[in-house]
């Protein structure tokens, strides 16, 4: 099987949600045996390409990149487009023009869209098939976007006026584009059951697989919790999207000053822009806000809790696998962790409220019994749900099937 897959970026160093997903299973479908040809912008953070539209090299994976430019243009043009914002800016700068060439000079079997922001593409694509339907085009959802975004812009009150009408204005675009793709490709992939659930209320015909995140990163099956870990709970993540932040600010609001008052430190640690970074550790004093680290595995074994209290937002959670699998007790919002199948407060401590949550983190901050029980019931069941390779003879099954 030949297949070109369009992702938005060369996935490594993977240190977002978004990228550890592509970046999973695009490395999963190539041990297939598959033939694979990937399409994106290089990484800006780290390129691997010479700079230009057209780089071009195979990884260790026997992958074959064809990378467009790293940085990407700006948004306001996008405004004159049909096009979200997002997918405005990455057909630009080498994607388009590769995308084109492959499909005028090469042949394929299958072609994977993934993101709904890479559903520029589909025009080109559908345009391109010949009599027999070859390419099969598979959409591979990080999000039922068009239910995210309209959330993010609904909620988003306090942005100035003509952000809100921007928001709002490409949350339709979102979703007028993930409806052309659920219409037209031939499968569509969910990261959760929930969100497989909301594209087949509205596209009940279309093909469906459900492929949760697998995890590859290290394990600490013999970690414990002790007297001498800080009483901290931790948040891990990215918090560049602006549904990222307003989460964020809407649980500091609550939960600061209490997490402070118990004498329980809060850590926030992730890649964010840093004016936002400084901007709100101004506001919540008491709050350790670390931004960008290298390796997330020293914050995550000098705490005892960590915390998923995403309000806005949909899809997998991949910061849950980073807790899990270091034996960081979980807690959070029950709707923030779609996907799971921990449930038991055996394993995890999941509650409906943001204060019924805020309230029980803090009384089980010193059980250390309680923590070590969770953490090790919940990796035990972690190990056998969350196998990356599994997902990619999945996905390659059922493209073969189609």
């Amino acid at each position: 099987m030949r297949c070109l897959w369009l992702t938005r970026k060369y996935p490594r160093p993977a240190n977002s949600g978004e990228l550890i997903y592509s970046d999973g299973l695009i490395t999963a479908f190539a041990g297939t045996g598959v033939s694979l040809t990937v399409i994106a912008h290089d990484n800006d953070e780290r390129p691997v390409g010479d700079g230009s539209a057209a780089s071009c090299f195979t990884n260790g994976d026997g992958v074959e990149w064809r990378l467009g430019r790293p940085r990407l243009g700006g948004r306001i043009g996008s405004l004159a487009t049909r096009l979200p914002s997002d997918s405005y800016r990455l057909k630009r700068g080498g994607p388009e023009t590769a995308l084109a060439t492959a499909l005028r000079e090469e042949s394929w079997d299958a072609v994977v869209i993934d993101h709904a922001a890479m559903g520029w593409a589909l025009g080109e694509l559908v345009k391109g098939r010949n009599g027999s339907r070859l390419p099969k085009l598979v959409y591979l959802s990080h999000n039922h976007e068009a239910k995210v975004r309209r959330e993010v812009a609904k909620y988003s009150l306090d942005e100035p006026l003509p952000k809100r009408a921007a928001l709002r204005l490409d949350a339709e675009k979102y979703a007028r584009q993930e409806e052309a793709l659920c219409a037209r490709v031939d499968l569509v992939t969910a990261i959760t059951e929930f969100e497989e659930a909301a594209f087949r209320e509205q596209f009940p015909d279309q093909r469906y697989l459900v492929l949760t995140p697998g995890f590859q990163g290290e394990r600490f099956p013999d970690r414990e919790i002790t007297e001498a870990t800080p009483r901290r709970a931790v948040m891990s993540g990215s918090f560049e999207w602006i549904a990222k932040r307003h989460n964020l600010e809407s649980f500091l609001e609550v939960a600061a000053a209490q997490f402070a008052a118990a004498g329980v430190e809060l850590q926030v640690v992730g890649k964010t822009d840093e004016t936002f970074r400084r901007a709100i550790a101004a506001r919540f004093p008491t709050v350790d806000f670390v931004g960008k680290v290298p390796e997330m595995t020293p914050y995550l074994l000098d705490a005892r809790m960590g915390l998923i209290i995403e309000t806005h937002g949909g899809g997998f959670k991949l910061k849950a696998l980073d807790y899990l699998f270091h034996r960081l007790p979980l807690a959070g919002l029950r709707h923030a962790v779609e996907g799971l199948p921990h449930q038991s407060p055996d394993e995890v401590l999941l509650m409906d409220t943001m204060p019924s949550l805020i309230r029980e983190v803090l009384a089980a901050m010193d059980d250390v019994p309680r923590l070590n029980r969770m953490s090790k019931g919940a990796l035990r069941r972690s190990e056998v749900a969350f196998d990356w390779k599994n997902r990619g003879s999945r996905l390659y099954d059922a493209i073969a099937g189609l």
